[in-house]
Parts: C-alpha cells; structure tokens; sequence
C-alpha cells in the first residue's frame, strides 16, 4: 500500500467535492472547502494512488486542540487501510503544529468508524443528541491526546 499523502490544494477540491458529494448526504460545497483551505488555522490532506484520488481529512485549530472537521474514503478503497494512514499523517502534521488533543464528532451508527478512531486512540466523551440531519443520528464524541 503505497499511498501519497500530500496537503490540499485549491486544484484538488472539485475532485474532493465530488468524493464529498458521492459520500454524504450534506456535503459540503466546493466553496465551503476552498475558503476553509485559505484559513490559517486549517489543515487538510488528500490520499492518493497513482494520481486517483482516494480519500481526504481535515482539521480546524484552537491553540493546542484541533477538531477533525472532514473524513472521507471513497467507497471501493474502504479497508485497505487508507483512512488510518490518511489520519495518522493528519496528527503527524497536527503535532508539528502544536495540537496536543484532537475531537471528533462520528454517527453512532458508523461502526467501522468508530472502530478506527479507537485505533488510533480516541475514546468516547459523549454523544450530541440529534447531531445529524438526512438522516436524523446522535454523534458520538470521541477525543484523543
């Protein structure tokens, strides 16, 4: 598995916005991501394979903390390990950064996720009642240090 985990860039988001389109039932716009891309306290990282895009993640700072705002993997590369090489490298970089506690919000019912959070380390802090529209789900909080 030799994937090319590299910073996004304003030429990978209309790519990325149809990943985001194909994957969520509220996606975000391509307008939503390359405004989020201009802003300091950001970082997002694509994985690609042989130049195919496979999946991309993203975070938003606060001083010493960051929210993992986007995790996506298209659909036919989920299992091959992509989403925890993709996030692993997200936290690498993160560190670098100064982030010390990472959060996330994940459907209740997205099981493989959570079962990948909890690899890399996040437990559960809660859940946020109704998080989630189309359809309507709790998220699960979930924190690593």
């Amino acid at each position: 598995m030799e994937f090319e985990v590299s910073e996004m860039t304003p030429q990978d988001v209309p790519e990325v916005a149809v990943l985001e389109r194909q994957i969520f039932t509220m996606p975000w716009s391509e307008n939503g991501f390359l405004s989020s891309l201009q802003s300091q306290d950001t970082l997002y990282l694509v994985v690609r394979e042989k130049g195919r895009l496979l999946g991309y993640c993203g975070l938003l700072q606060s001083f010493d903390e960051a929210d993992i705002t986007n995790v996506a993997v298209s659909p036919e590369e989920r299992g091959r390990g992509v989403g925890h090489a993709m996030l692993q490298e997200l936290m690498r970089r993160g560190k670098e950064r100064g982030i010390m506690r990472y959060t996330l919000e994940v459907r209740t019912g997205n099981a493989a996720a959570i079962h990948l959070y909890q690899k890399l380390g996040f437990v559960s802090a809660g859940i946020r009642k109704n998080f989630y529209e189309k359809p309507r789900e709790d998220a699960l909080i979930m924190w690593t240090e």
